[in-house]
């Protein structure tokens, strides 16, 4: 007889209850099944709402693409501490470089290794779609505390590409709350930027895009990881162009 789909789904381990019978020490005890551990995982995955193009991201396939940077190994290797330190951990991350330079790789990697280690509840926000999220309430589609309060409300929070963007003093207050929030109830974030403390002349720096206010809170949460190499994407389109004319 052929076993219908449900009927192959279902775990041999554990029967489909999720809950196993173990002996340890002469003692039977029951235990979650590493079903539903990986069934925990994926909802988790799904619930930080990572984009699909760096779901691949982990620390191991961080590539050093360019070994005369000192900076990418030694970016990967404080992300790399971030995790294996988790929850031990005092302030949350602001990785800050050029485009292309791996920022959101190394952000990304770390709450994935994170979920999947240690079963950490996080999200993924883009800086850029979430102001845009905000601005949207103003025609009355939404309210901005439904937006900001899963934000505020996660265990660990990614915010990518800080500083993208102009934006109304209105949203200002409205991020500073965000920052502000996670900052006073002891929360950890990771947040990347494309913007520095110390711009080239003629370019804006960081806080000249956030506020100073969230700058200086931003002192206060994250330990600061700098990447000063070239882009890597356009290095490998580059490289690329070169193969294909030979």
């Amino acid at each position: 007889m052929t076993k219908n789909a449900d009927e192959s789904a279902v775990c041999p381990e554990c029967g489909g209850t999720g809950w196993v019978l173990v002996v340890e020490n002469g003692v039977e005890l029951v235990k979650p099944c590493v079903c539903a551990e990986r069934e925990r995982t994926t909802r988790l995955l799904k619930a930080a709402s990572i984009p699909a193009r760096y779901r691949h991201c982990s620390l191991s396939n961080f590539e050093i693409w360019n070994p005369a940077d000192p900076t990418l190994k030694r970016s990967q290797k404080i992300v790399q501490e971030f995790v294996d330190l988790y929850p031990n951990v005092e302030k949350g991350l602001l990785i800050m470089g050029p485009v292309g330079t791996g920022k959101t790789h190394l952000a990304v990697a770390a709450l994935r290794e994170l979920i999947e280690s240690r079963g950490v509840r996080g999200r993924f926000a883009d800086f850029t779609s979430l102001v845009l999220e905000i601005q949207m309430t103003f025609g009355g589609q939404g309210s901005s505390r439904d937006i900001l309060e899963p934000l505020i409300r996660a265990e660990l929070l990614v915010l990518d590409e800080l500083g993208a963007g102009k934006v109304t003093p209105w949203v200002m207050d409205l991020l500073y709350y965000l920052v502000n929030t996670r900052y006073l109830q002891g929360r950890i974030t990771i947040f990347t930027t494309n913007f520095t403390d110390t711009p080239a002349a003629g370019s804006e720096a960081l806080a000249d895009r956030v506020s100073a206010r969230i700058r200086s809170r931003l002192y206060e949460m994250c330990r600061r990881v700098e990447l000063r190499g070239g882009d890597y994407r356009r290095e490998r389109l580059a490289h690329a162009a070169e193969r294909g004319g030979r």
